[in-house]
């Protein structure tokens, strides 16, 4: 199966040679279905799609890709919702959960930010890995196993280093590696993949055509993107949206730290493409609809540079995770 017609990698990481690099690693891993893969790489680098591309790409393509973000589960519940739990007679329990590893039977399951994992879970997931070792070992593993690919923003070692994790369920989860540089030392990428997400953007959102302007290109380049291609990507998206020229000045980028737009002028330039049309309609309950398609967005915003981290999330937008919990179940916010 040809990685570049099932999710385009090319056009959405890049094509510099780091990210050939990772895509000739996906090319050479994915085949190997049991062969388990560490992704490591910085906040917005997109590890799960390299993780979506292995799977799609191996002889497991027709089962489950289950994700399991573990920093953000809470820890008490963690063991649940990694090996579930059955029927308990003796707390009179009737419920049964089905853990993402049995979710995930006959496929992928990708665990992001595993260094997020207690130290006493870990053990169980470390024997958990040996013995499946041991029943492969012995020929009687069938597809009905899982495969285990795992991401992490942190350096594995410097983690075992300060006992925050195995060395033994390191080198288990170690068969295989793939790195993922930050935009920053692949300067190369980021007007390919800028013209990429503008031109998706203009598809998706039909807003005429689009283009960048020269010092809008320098500043795309001379800037670090600390968020790394998530943030390109939102970034160019809101540019689309907001600017009201066919030319995308470097004011139209709004990048947080530029300084040349406020909160104010943001929402501003949003609304002007909107109020004149809804100004029209009699019952347009243009009050809710605004403060409600802000907020959400606002939440899918952060909930995408967090990486699905529904804690850090929550102390971004300094709602507590019960509040943010809702209302991603009341916008149905995916991410």
């Amino acid at each position: 199966m040809d990685m570049n017609k099932l999710i385009h990698l090319p056009q959405i990481m890049g094509r510099s040679p780091k990210i050939t690099r990772v895509l000739k690693e996906i090319k050479k891993f994915a085949p190997k279905d049991d062969l388990r893969v560490l992704i490591s790489g910085e906040n917005g680098t997109y590890k799960e799609l390299v993780a979506k591309a292995i799977h799609y790409n191996s002889p497991r393509r027709e089962g489950p890709f289950v994700v399991m973000n573990v920093a953000s589960t809470p820890r008490e519940l963690a063991e649940a919702e990694l090996f579930g739990y059955g029927k308990d007679s003796s707390v009179g329990s009737s419920a049964k959960k089905i853990g993402k590893i049995e979710e995930a039977a006959g496929g992928t399951l990708f665990l992001d930010e595993i260094t997020g994992m207690d130290i006493n879970l870990q053990g169980k997931f470390l024997r958990f890995l040996q013995d499946n070792e041991r029943r492969e070992q012995g020929g009687s593993l069938s597809n009905s196993g899982v495969r285990i690919i795992c991401a992490t923003t942190k350096d594995l070692k410097e983690a075992v280093a300060k006992r925050q994790f195995g060395e033994d369920l390191r080198q288990a989860l170690c068969k295989a590696h793939i790195r993922i540089a930050p935009l920053r030392e692949r300067k190369e990428d980021i007007l390919f993949l800028a013209q990429h997400f503008l031109e998706e953007s203009v598809e998706k959102f039909e807003t005429g055509p689009k283009e960048l302007s020269k010092e809008a290109k320098d500043f795309l380049i001379k800037y670090n993107w600390p968020w790394n291609t998530r943030q390109l990507e939102s970034t160019i998206k809101r540019a689309a949206i907001l600017s009201n020229d066919r030319v995308i000045s470097k004011k139209d980028l709004l990048l947080e730290d530029v300084g040349s737009c406020s909160i104010t002028e943001f929402l501003e330039e949003k609304l002007k493409h909107y109020l004149k049309e809804m100004t029209k309609l009699e019952n347009c309950k243009l009050y809710d609809t605004v403060l409600s398609e802000v907020e959400r967005s606002l939440i899918s915003l952060v909930m995408k540079e967090t990486e699905g981290n529904q804690l850090r999330a929550a102390k971004t937008l300094g709602i507590n995770r019960n509040t943010l919990r809702a209302k991603i179940k009341e916008y149905k916010i995916r991410w």
